[in-house]
């Protein structure tokens, strides 16, 4: 199978026709016009590509600090052993059949169980399903239907447990329950929202701090964070050295380089609107939708969605674990390297963002202020730990996509099914 075609359509053009149907087919079970149908379908499918589309804009900015990262610290151990995006190539067919037989089963799961909560997040199901795969494949022991039938019964039961693991804070946090969040954060937000019930004091919300009123532009998202990202950018370039990080982005004109991070730093903030805007649109649309099919096929079912649904509820908890979950996972990698780990470990500033600020959102809600920073340094540290941890287990398959996105739920799964695979063929 051509590797272009897995990239390029389905982690997004999949979700986004999946939710775009289970929209339609909510509305059509809720008997409405044939212009209500038509206009919650698509409008669903625009706020997923309008989510994707502010997601590649976050990701772009995140991606440049990484590389200025990249510029003061030199990595150091062995490189993995396989290209992962040959894994992918070759393992497409595998991959994509674990996803929809494992979405059946997620299907199953919600209808006769108690966890009443449907995977509905496209590209993480992709991504759970590869990482599956990679870590039932990796020993080399299981092939063809084998393969295909234990991982969509793995990934049809995690994308089950998975959103009822997170449901409990995710209602707290948005007083309903109207959804949860099916996303690669999962344990990484559990922990964080029970550190901060265990050690916060939740009556003292970072969105209630107090700003003098010579401060007042910060309660802005879109100023804060550019101003957060712009002090970020400044900081590292300094570490760096002006020329370095000139000649990196700018073609060596240092006086175009604070330009260009002010470019950086508001487009981050514009991302951030973006995404918010994305999120209003499809959860408008979708709930109400899929109460349709709650009532039909999973009754009282419960939509299990990205991680961006939970941004509105925690903006500035968002902004300020960020930072401080890619400081402390950057401190946990030098010291991995500094005491020898034999692999070699890459920054996983993306996943600090996306993963830990989820945590730190839900550490608001049970913690305030000081579980956010209690969530975010743990959440940071444990982004490398898992990383490291999880490498050994799909050395051979998915090692290279842990460097670039795990530490997080991907590296639990690679974890937990690569390692019981092994021990199980081990015995046998």
């Amino acid at each position: 199978m051509d590797v272009g075609v897995i990239f390029n359509i389905v982690p997004r053009l999949l979700p986004t026709l999946m939710l775009g149907l289970v929209a339609m087919v909510g509305l059509i079970l809720l008997k409405k016009t044939f212009s209500e149908i038509l206009t919650g379908t698509i409008k669903t499918m625009a706020g997923v590509l309008v989510l994707f589309t502010a997601v590649d804009v976050l990701v772009g900015v995140i991606t440049y600090v990484s590389d200025l990262f990249g510029m003061v610290f030199v990595y150091e151990g062995q490189a993995v052993a396989a290209d992962w995006v040959a894994f992918l190539a070759t393992y497409g067919v595998e991959i994509v059949l674990v996803m929809v037989f494992g979405f059946l089963v997620n299907l199953f799961f919600a209808r006769v169980t108690k966890w009443k909560y449907v995977f509905l997040t496209g590209h993480i199901m992709f991504w759970n399903a590869f990482m599956v795969v990679a870590g039932l494949a990796d020993s080399g022991a299981l092939r063809g239907v084998a393969l295909v039938v234990i991982g969509s019964l793995v990934q049809g039961f995690l994308s089950t447990l998975l959103p009822a693991l997170i449901a409990p804070f995710v209602f707290k946090l948005t007083g309903k329950k109207d959804f949860t969040i099916g996303h690669s954060t999962t344990i990484l937000a559990v922990i964080g929202a029970l550190l901060g019930k265990w050690f916060g004091d939740p009556s003292k919300s970072t969105e209630d701090m107090e700003v003098p009123e010579g401060l007042s532009f910060i309660k802005s998202m879109t100023v804060s964070t550019s101003l957060i990202m712009f002090l970020i950018f400044l900081v590292m370039g300094f570490i760096v050295g002006l020329p370095a990080a000139a000649g990196a982005f700018t073609g060596g004109v240092v006086w175009l380089w604070f330009l260009w991070i002010i470019m950086q730093s508001v487009l981050f903030g514009a991302g951030l609107v973006i995404l918010l805007t994305g999120v209003r649109m499809m959860l408008g649309e979708i709930v109400p939708a899929f109460s349709g099919i709650a009532k039909k096929i999973v009754p009282d079912g419960i939509p299990a969605l990205d991680c961006p649904m939970v941004f509105p509820y925690g903006q500035n908890a968002l902004m300020i674990g960020f930072p401080i979950a890619m400081i402390a996972s950057l401190i946990t990698l030098v010291l991995f390297n500094v005491f020898g780990y034999p692999y070699l470990l890459l920054p996983l500033v993306v996943a600090a963002f996306f993963d830990v600020g989820p945590a730190a959102v839900l550490a608001n809600a049970t913690g305030g202020r000081r579980g956010v920073i209690i969530a975010s340094i743990v959440g940071g540290v444990l982004l490398i730990v898992f990383q490291a941890i999880s490498l050994p287990f799909v050395f051979n398959t998915a090692a290279g996509f842990l460097n670039a996105f795990g530490g997080n739920d991907f590296s639990i799964i690679a974890i937990v099914v690569g390692g019981l695979t092994r021990l199980v063929t081990g015995l046998f």
